[in-house]
């Protein structure tokens, strides 16, 4: 399992990685699930996806709930069918909430209910989140007020099930089918920060206005995944008037970076995780390798081992 906070350049490690072992990628990005939502993911293309082999992208459209028992769900079947056909492979992503539902299964949660759903969406987040408070405190405190999608879904697995998901958590949690082993990819965090700001002017150089532009003509606008989207959701305000480009742009970089700090820590308190110094794609590769060719070495999945 090759992971790193955003904006570290992982995705092109595991890449050049893939090419000298013949490597299948499973992504763990909460955000490359979606389609449409391309630039401003850093999404792989799809000749490099056909080259190697890159699992887990473009999953569901942005106006669909894709949940981490989701993603786990999902991610299991691509692994499963890789080992049968004797295919070896690398989960590759920066995604704490993936990694925990692929490695620490949650209980099987019921499918999402259209009519529950239109009835949450008509209230306000805060209201959302004050019900979520009352049933559910564990949950309702480790969310934020202002992510609908996942307030929502914990209220509707309660009104499904008359259980919380804090409940059925703890009660129905199973072993997991693979153990990992780490791979953390870092950066100091200046050098981190500035790579990051760099990235998002690259990205909007390639269009990324113009991506969210056609998302919100599309109908993907406020009331769908993408208004949490960071980068999406600031540039889609600022297509409402709501703020300039330049406080878009400034805002955007801001969370990125916010958001790359949170995933270190996230990764720091991973147990015997293997840390590597970012130094450029083919010398991080190289640093990475030995761990790898010791996995192949010994007959397990690079990355996932059978329990």
């Amino acid at each position: 399992m090759l992971c790193g906070p955003t904006g570290v350049g992982k995705t092109e490690v595991a890449v050049e990685l893939a090419r000298r072992h013949g490597l299948h990628l499973v992504s763990a990005d909460s955000r490359q699930v979606y389609t449409w939502l391309d630039i401003g993911t850093a999404k792989p293309g799809p000749e490099l996806r056909r080259e190697i082999g890159i699992h887990m992208v473009d999953m569901v459209e942005p106006n669909r709930v894709y949940s981490a028992a989701d993603y786990a769900r999902d991610a299991l079947a691509v692994m499963r069918r890789l080992v049968r056909e004797g295919k070896r492979f690398m989960v590759v992503g920066g995604s704490g909430l993936y990694l925990r539902a692929l490695f620490e299964p949650f209980f099987e949660a019921p499918r999402p209910d259209p009519a529950l759903r239109r009835a949450l969406e008509r209230q306000t987040a805060a209201e959302l989140h004050d019900r979520l408070r009352r049933v559910d405190p564990e949950r309702a405190a480790r969310l934020h007020p202002h992510d609908r999608q996942r307030v929502m879904r914990a209220l509707e697995v309660y009104e499904l099930t008359g259980r919380t998901m804090t409940e059925l958590s703890r009660e129905q949690a199973r072993r997991a089918e693979f153990a990992p082993t780490y791979a953390a990819v870092t950066l100091k965090r200046e050098v981190l920060n500035r790579q990051i700001d760099a990235r998002f002017d690259a990205m909007m150089a390639a269009g990324l206005l113009d991506e969210v532009k056609r998302l919100k003509e599309a109908g993907f606008g406020r009331q769908s995944y993408v208004a949490n989207a960071y980068g999406y959701a600031e540039l889609l305000a600022c297509l409402d008037g709501e703020i300039t480009l330049e406080q878009a742009v400034a805002r955007a970089k801001a969370k990125s970076r916010a958001y790359a700090k949170r995933q270190l820590t996230w990764f720091r308190g991973l147990k015997d995780a293997h840390w590597f110094e970012q130094t450029g794609v083919a010398e991080t590769a190289g640093l990475v390798e030995p761990l790898l060719v010791e996995l192949l070495a010994s007959g397990a999945q690079p990355g996932v081992r059978p329990v």
